[in-house]
Order: structure tokens, then sequence, then C-alpha cells
């Protein structure tokens, strides 16, 4: 072998063994790149879980607190609705009071004025049987 084939040898085997180490260095990157890949998307789904935890507890605590404002709103709203309802209730009473004794009033003008239309109808009935006598008395004669 000449010497030109010899170092064409030689940096085919050095090329062979460049080659070699630059598979093996690239499965090393590839394997490394594919753990740290790994390990940030198990971070970042932890991260996640521990956010969706968190906003989960934070909105079952707003959902009670307004179940507790709603709760006394409703509370207040029924009070409300007790003391409405009883002054309503003493105002019809005082109402049905009141035309109960407009009432009895218009009943006992109304017995007196009849009384009084009785009174004078029957005056009168018996001063026209009274003038009627008289007449037939004074026809007799």
């Amino acid at each position: 072998m000449n010497t030109t084939d010899k170092k064409l040898a030689d940096a085919q085997a050095a090329a062979a063994v460049s080659m070699a180490e630059a598979r093996e260095s690239a499965c090393e990157a590839k394997t490394a790149v594919t753990d740290a890949a790994s390990a940030a998307k198990e971070s970042a789904a932890d991260k996640l879980g521990d956010i969706k935890d968190a906003a989960a507890d934070k909105l079952g605590d707003i959902k009670d607190a307004a179940a507790d404002k709603l709760g006394d709103i409703k509370d207040a709203a029924a009070d409300k609705l007790g003391d409405i309802k009883d002054a309503a209730a003493d105002k019809f009473g005082d109402i049905k009071d009141a035309a109960a004794d407009k009432l009895g009033d218009v009943k006992e003008n109304g017995s007196d004025i009849l009384d009084k239309v009785k009174g004078f109808a029957a005056d009168i009935l018996h001063k026209g049987a009274a003038g009627a006598e008289n007449l037939a008395d004074k026809l007799d004669n």
C-alpha cells in the first residue's frame, strides 16, 4: 500500500470512528432532550393540576359565600314580606271596622228615616181617615 492509500484508509477509519461517535452523541442528545421534555411535561401537568385545584377551591369558596349572601337576602326579604303582610292586615282590619261602623250608621240613619216616613204616612192616613169620617158625618146630617 502506498502512502496515499494508507492515508486514505486511515482517514476512512477515522471518519468511521467519528461517525459512530457522532451517532452515539446524537442518540445521547436525543435521549437527554426526550428526558428533559418529559420532565417539563410532568412539571407543567403538576403545575396545571395545582392551578386547577386552587381555582376549584376558590370557586367553591365564592359559591359558598354567594349562597350565604343569597340566603341572607332571602331571609331579609321574608322578614320584610311578613312585616308588610302584618301591616296590611292591620290596615285592612281598620278599614273593615270603619266600613262596618259606617254601614251601621247608614242602617241607623236609614231606619230613622224609614220610621219618620212610616210615621208621616201613618199621620196622613190617620188624618185622611178622620177627614173621611167628618165628611161622612156631614153627609149623613
